[in-house]
């Protein structure tokens, strides 16, 4: 893959961006990883790597559960007993322990969800995690680095023979101590001391000859000495050979673990490659999150289209000061494969520019860039630079001469899968040849269809991509009325530098303006007029647009309404109807029966006259009791008829309240102690006897503990269709309402944003939700809703 200039991640700050990655790794082996990436033109390698960070971002994002994040290097701890005899401390087994737990389990959470994480699944092939090696290191040694009591059953032997020595070498130093003080030989606030590793008692000098024992020190003063009394002598020497035999058990148990290691040193190796490369790749997705990054569609040929992107070190630098960052929006495909921008001084040409550069870079590095899910990005085989001023002392080349250098390469070296970004083309010289050659460059270009973006004050470059096929213009626009810039590209005319107008703005005086008019011609004057003037009708038209477009949603909106309320009356018509002729059928059947019972009857009895009356009044009663059901009147909207004092329920719960007050298409309803404002359509109206039946069943099946110890406080809707997760956001915000629960999860993931923005509208309404926001980046960000009850 050829770049240039050779030094142009420095010219596109993608440095500064390797250095804000690294900031996120454990390990200096995951920081040389994100030093030593560079772009690649390898579709293959590259949808790889690209594949991996995107499923890290899904982890981090996800909202679940996931191990800790420890990716330390153990290979420097490996290197050291690679040689048999050799082996390390109780510290190093313990941060050993961590990382081979940390590999142990993110091995593990990866093959559980090898469906979600494939590439980062099938990178745990191939070697042991070392899960039984953690064992017996935690086994041996505790959290502090220290090898346990029970390592071995000499060892806890020997301690214990230890502590018995120690605890006889402190009464026995004690008495001599307090006979010393009696005796007035030392201080009455003198304690015992410990010099060269053994206990000491501070004595006088001058009666370091009434006791009996060895001298270790002296203070400062030679007032005092510090003696080891004969009495103790024996004492601390067996103290001290205890010691020695402990340290020889010790480090024969470490050896053992060392031996251990050893025995599954390749193994151990690979996973401690994969742990920093998980650093690596860890790193990259923590950025993602940090920068709102992510990994757009990948496809091999050059092109693609850009949708919301941003400059990540803009955007970061704008978002400390609390500054917005207008996005970027740009396609590159073979109708038009090279941008020309103009527009006024200081109004984003460069920074468009630059934009389009670095992400380009970053991409092809294996890095996400800051652009919406839905961009499309390619692969180039060459990307060339011409940014800024290359004068070179060194090789005595001027500004316009190392630009020349550049335009040289770049007519030598560009091919269709080129990508070129020159800003401000044709400077640096007189202005007549400046463009001229710039345009005839641009005329080499056009042939060997390379794609790229230039920016330009130059009228001929603007003309030439205006005639020339695979060329487009856009402009940086301008607010002409504020005379300030917008920092807004758009596709598809030539930009005015605005040079009079900003002139006029600063004060210039209005002869010398009209001099410099003049100078310039009427036509090129009326030509730049003519740009401004389609730029405010355009910037009309646009605000048209966007009112109509708001007016059509709305509309929208409504007939959805109107065709969901249709489709209920219609689907409660049929159910009324079915319930109706089903009852009919029922009453009809049971006449029938009596009658032709009668009729039996009436035969049996051969028509005897009083059997005859008893059967017709036994018929007559039968009518009379029959009760025709009357066809339910097909409901209207429910916020037309409810009132204040109705006895109702949510649809789809058993719980009874009662309307208290009614505000436009809410109601404040009151279930038991608890108010809450519920939206009149989910309600349902039934009567006092009904209420109070319905009182008494939950007071006889409801358990406020059982419900609330199985109540869940998260919802996961990942994977569910729009239509179906509405009502399940209802019930969730009820029970949680109804059992005093202040804060509940929604997972939604991340994606397109589309079931985010859904259940956001459905719920910014809602009087019972104080806010609905992203939960915190490390915790899911905006793939989790968090919702806030009153």
């Amino acid at each position: 893959m050829l770049l240039y200039p050779n030094n142009i991640e420095e010219r596109l700050e993608v440095d500064q961006i390797r250095d804000l990655i690294k900031d996120n790794c454990v390990s200096e082996s995951g920081k040389q990883r994100v030093d030593s990436a560079r772009a690649t033109d390898d579709f293959e390698k590259l949808s790889g790597w690209l594949a991996e960070t995107n499923e890290f971002l899904q982890v981090l994002t996800s909202g679940e559960t996931r191990p800790q994040s420890i990716f330390d290097d153990i290979q420097p701890s490996l290197n050291r007993i690679k040689v048999k005899g050799t082996y390390l401390d109780g510290i190093d087994f313990r941060f050993l322990a961590k990382a081979l737990l940390s590999l142990y389990d993110w091995t593990q959470f990866f093959k559980k969800r090898q469906n979600l994480y494939p590439v980062l699944c099938r990178k745990t092939i191939g070697f042991v995690s070392g899960k039984n090696i953690v064992d017996a290191i935690y086994q041996k040694i505790d959290e502090e680095g220290i090898v346990r009591d029970d390592a071995s059953p000499v060892l806890q032997e020997i301690r214990s023979h230890i502590r018995q020595a120690e605890k006889k070498v402190r009464n026995t130093i004690h008495k001599v101590l307090d006979k010393a003080k009696k005796d007035d030989f030392t201080e009455d606030d003198s304690a015992v001391t410990i010099r060269e590793g053994r206990l000491v008692i501070p004595v006088r000098a001058e009666f370091k000859r009434k006791l009996s024992g060895f001298v270790h020190d002296e203070s400062s003063t030679g007032q005092t000495v510090f003696m080891e009394p004969t009495e103790v002598l024996e004492l601390n020497n067996e103290v001290r050979e205890l010691r020695y035999r402990e340290k020889r058990e010790i480090i024969s148990i470490l050896i053992q673990l060392s031996d251990l290691l050893r025995e599954e040193l390749t193994d151990l190796e690979h996973g401690g490659r994969f742990l920093t490369y998980l650093d690596f790749v860890h790193a990259k997705a923590k950025f993602g999150v940090q920068f709102e990054a992510c990994v757009p569609k990948l496809k091999k040929q050059p092109g693609g289209v850009l949708q919301r992107a941003y400059h990540p070190l803009l955007w970061y630098g704008h978002r400390q000061s609390g500054k917005m960052v207008e996005p970027l929006q740009i396609a590159f495909d073979s109708e038009s494969r090279f941008l020309i921008i103009s527009g006024p001084n200081a109004g984003g040409k460069s920074v468009a520019l630059k934009t389009i550069g670095i992400l380009q870079y970053m991409l092809q590095c294996g890095f996400p860039v800051p652009v919406s899910p839905d961009s499309e990005m390619g692969v180039y085989r060459n990307i060339f630079l011409d940014i800024g001023d290359s004068q070179s002392l060194e090789n005595d080349l001027s500004t316009y001469s190392s630009h020349l250098a550049a335009m040289k390469y770049f007519t030598e070296f560009a091919d269709k899968k080129t990508i070129i970004l020159i800003d401000e083309f044709g400077t640096g010289t007189e202005p007549r040849f400046g463009g001229a050659i710039a345009e005839s460059v641009l005329e080499q270009i056009a042939q060997q269809k390379s794609y790229g973006v230039a920016t330009t004050h130059y009228s001929n470059l603007k003309e030439f991509a205006e005639d020339t096929p695979g060329f487009t213009n856009g402009a940086m626009r301008y607010d002409r009325a504020k005379l300030q810039p917008m920092f807004q590209l758009e596709i598809g005319k030539p930009g005015s530098s605005f040079a009079l107008e900003i002139s006029k703005k600063i004060g210039l005086n209005e002869k010398i303006l009209l001099s410099a008019e003049n100078k310039i011609g009427v036509e090129q004057v009326n030509y730049d007029h003519m740009l401004n003037e389609l730029e405010a009708e355009k910037a009309k038209y646009l605000d048209e647009n966007k009112r109509l477009r708001k007016s059509s949603e709305e509309l929208a909106d409504l007939r959805r309404d109107y065709e969901e309320l249709r489709e209920a009356l219609q689907k409660e018509r049929k159910i009324i109807i079915k319930e109706a002729k089903e009852e009919a059928k029922r009453i009809v059947g049971g006449a029938n029966k009596k009658v032709e019972r009668a009729i039996r009857e009436i035969k049996e009895t051969r028509a005897r006259k009083e059997e005859t009356k008893r059967i017709r009044e036994n018929l007559k009663k039968f009518e009379e009791g029959i009760k025709v059901p009357e066809l339910k009147s097909i409901k209207k909207p429910k916020d037309d008829i409810l009132k204040v004092g109705d006895q109702v329920i949510i649809d789809g719960q058993d719980t009874v309240g009662e309307i208290v007050n009614v505000k436009g298409k809410q109601a404040e309803v009151t279930f038991g102690t608890l108010k809450s404002f519920v939206a009149l359509t989910r309600l349902e109206k039934i009567s006092n006897r009904q209420a109070k039946e319905q009182r008494k069943a939950a007071a006889r099946g409801v358990d406020i503990n059982r419900k609330m110890a199985e109540f869940s406080r998260e919802l996961d809707l990942r994977g569910k269709r729009a239509e179906e997760v509405l009502p399940m956001v209802d019930t969730l915000v009820d029970e949680a309402l109804m059992l005093g629960v202040n804060e509940v999860r929604i997972l939604h993931g991340k994606g397109h944003g589309i079931l985010r923005e859904i259940i956001r509208n459905h719920v910014r309404n809602d009087p019972n939700i104080l806010k609905a926001e992203d939960e915190h980046v490390e915790r899911g960000g905006s793939g989790i809703t968090l919702l806030t009850l009153r």
